[in-house]
Formats: C-alpha cells, structure tokens, sequence
C-alpha cells in the first residue's frame, strides 16, 4: 500500500513539472509565435488562447499517455 502511495505521489509530481515546463516554454516562445498567428489575421488574444489551448492539449496527452503505461506496469 505504502509503494502504490508513493507511486501517485510520484505520477502527481511529474504532471506537475511537465505543466510548469511546457507553461515555461510557451511563455518563451509567446511573442514570435503570437506575431505568427497574428499575420494569418487572428487577434491577439485568439493568438494567445490558441497558444495556451495547444500547450494543455499537449500536457493532457503527454499525461494520459504517461498514465496509462505507468499503470499498466
């Protein structure tokens, strides 16, 4: 019982850190990425929900995958 806790801890932590470094990134890469999608005659603020709606899609599959083998395991 004590391992299968810690092993939620764990799965916990690395979610969090691949959201913390994924919202790193794309704060980084905002502002090219923002002109980008503004030139093809998006607003700003689409620009930026797009952005923000790609990077948690990515961090929810990333997750989910990581899930499903560590829980077959």
């Amino acid at each position: 019982m004590y391992r299968n806790n810690m092993g939620r801890k764990a799965v916990l932590f690395g979610f969090w850190l691949l959201g913390y470094a994924l919202g790193f990134f794309a704060w980084l890469v905002r502002a090219p990425v923002i002109n980008f999608i503004m030139s093809l005659g998006l607003s700003e603020e689409v620009a930026g929900a797009l952005i923000t709606g790609l990077a948690g899609s990515i961090m929810m599959l990333v997750g989910v995958i990581l899930w499903s083998y560590l829980s077959s395991c």
